[in-house]
């Protein structure tokens, strides 16, 4: 189940190439608390690292709290492509998760920005088959990963401006949109957040378009927006959340930042599953 909350949660939320020299580029580590009803589930551990043309994002999501009770599965991901005018274009995408069964994993290929070749090594249970397939030929450029779509680019503008627009969301299974609208500032001195900075407050609507069951499209009707706040990623030209609240069919879960993108001088190796091996199958 903790699974399923991790993927629903991420599919929800609104960011190297091999040519680039690491040294020029920045690098920061974050961390993320996620809850579910209040109840700590999973710590998110993040790095990422920018350049004017290049990006990578990695992430590892472990349990914590309660979650070591529901389950003991790790997931780790890792996206990385090309900066152009200010947007993303995704090269490529790799996730795999462990649990007690063993490891499976997931990578997506990109073409100037465009999905091209999906696979998974999972398969779907019956009650989670969608109502329609997405053709991953057609979903082409502007698309985001899940996780991915956590930065907000700002383009020069005001930090506002991670409010608003309409992002596409594709996890090569799954298409959506997300829609933030209705920005409020928020001075650095008026929250007691983790770091000491302007911020704006957004409602995030998501929408499921195909590759989703029946019962997530009905349900997704009823949702109510995500709420969040952002703040700019030290002085660089992207946001990313301090927090992140949501309804799901399992209650409210929440994203917190309790260390908030920190700069480290070296690029940190990307998470690795294999890190996160159980016994009964590190000799197999």
């Amino acid at each position: 189940m903790k699974r399923r909350i991790l993927v629903l949660f991420f599919s929800f939320t609104a960011v190297v190439s091999p040519a680039m020299s690491a040294d020029a580029m920045r690098h920061f580590t974050a961390e993320y608390k996620l809850y579910l009803r209040g109840i700590l589930l999973s710590v998110v551990d993040l790095q990422l690292s920018l350049s004017d043309d290049a990006y990578r994002l990695s992430a590892h999501i472990g349990p914590a709290g309660i979650g070591h009770i529901l389950s003991d599965s790790h997931v780790v991901t890792t996206t990385k492509g090309a900066i152009k005018n200010g947007q993303f274009a995704p090269q490529r995408l790799d996730l795999a998760w462990s649990n007690d069964e063993g490891v499976k994993s997931t990578y997506m290929d990109y073409e100037s920005g465009a999905p091209v070749k999906f696979y998974s090594g999972y398969v779907l249970p019956p009650e989670a088959q969608p109502k329609s397939k997405v053709d991953i030929t057609i979903v082409g450029g502007g698309s985001v990963d899940p996780f991915l779509a956590m930065l907000a680019p700002l383009n020069g503008a005001e930090l506002a401006s991670a409010c608003n627009g309409k992002i596409r969301v594709f996890d090569g299974r799954r298409l959506a949109t997300l829609s933030a609208d209705a920005p409020q500032a928020v001075a650095a001195t008026a929250h007691d957040y983790v770091v000491p900075i302007p911020l704006v407050a957004c409602s995030v609507v998501w929408r499921p378009i195909a590759g989703y069951s029946q019962r997530s499209m009905e349900r997704a009707k009823d949702l109510p927006p995500i709420e969040a706040h952002f703040g700019r990623v030290a002085d660089t030209g992207f946001a990313a959340p301090l927090d992140m609240k949501a309804e799901t069919r399992y209650g409210n879960i929440s994203l917190y930042a309790a260390r908030y993108f920190q700069p480290v001088a070296e690029l940190p190796p990307a998470f690795d599953i294999n890190d996160y091996l159980y016994d009964d199958f590190d000799d197999e």
